[in-house]
């Protein structure tokens, strides 16, 4: 993967990083514990989520992305091959997400992404996306290593490998280590440009 493939792709997944760290207007701060966070409607969260407008719009972003390169190439060109990339796409989506919430609701884990409320300098802020990141609140509110973020992730990358031609897990296993990279540089990214982003617009 080329440079400029990357940068290209971090372009077309930034908006949803942009929209889960400006998820909601304020949050306690990063240490604290909210009582209920681990017990809010996950069903209504899950569909959510996966009905997100700029997922669904990364999916058609994707989708065109992989049809400009011919990317399986053995899918070929013309609007099936196009509508089987953007589904594709979708699919990866759908199964990441699925295994995310389902994996956050057997653990007694809370999916929201909690804004930093409190912090002053870019370096705070950047703290706290990288927290939020890689950690959930576990039912007593207490953060753990998220687990159901990272299974997601890699289950919503490798997923493609299964009906790809010519996909194997190594394949599966690198795109859902960029998909972490990307996440994390989009979070991280808004956290520190964020007193100049009208959040109120996004």
């Amino acid at each position: 993967m080329t440079v400029r493939r990357i940068l290209l792709a971090a372009l077309l997944l930034l908006p949803a990083g942009l929209r889960a760290q400006a998820a909601a207007p304020d949050t306690l701060s990063a240490a604290a514990a909210p009582a209920d966070s681990a017990a809010r409607d996950p069903v209504r969260s899950f569909v959510h989520e996966l009905a997100d407008p700029l997922a669904l719009a990364n999916a058609l972003a994707l989708g065109l992305y992989d049809h400009a390169r011919t990317e399986p190439y053995e899918w070929g060109g013309g609007l099936d091959a196009l509508t089987q990339r953007i589904a594709s796409r979708a699919g990866g989506h759908v199964i990441g997400t699925s295994v995310r919430h389902g994996l956050a609701a057997v653990l007694g884990r809370s999916t929201d992404v909690e804004p930093c409320h409190g912090c002053v300098t870019a370096e705070d802020r950047a703290a706290h996306a990288l927290t939020e990141t890689f950690t959930d609140r576990d039912a007593s509110g207490r953060r753990v290593i998220s687990e159901p973020f990272l299974a997601g992730t890699y289950a919503g990358a490798m997923a493609p490998t299964l009906w790809h031609p010519d996909s194997n897990l190594v394949d599966g296993l690198k795109s859902g280590t960029v998909s972490v990279l990307f996440t994390v540089v989009s979070r991280v990214l808004f956290a520190v440009l964020e007193p100049l982003v009208p959040v109120d617009g996004l």
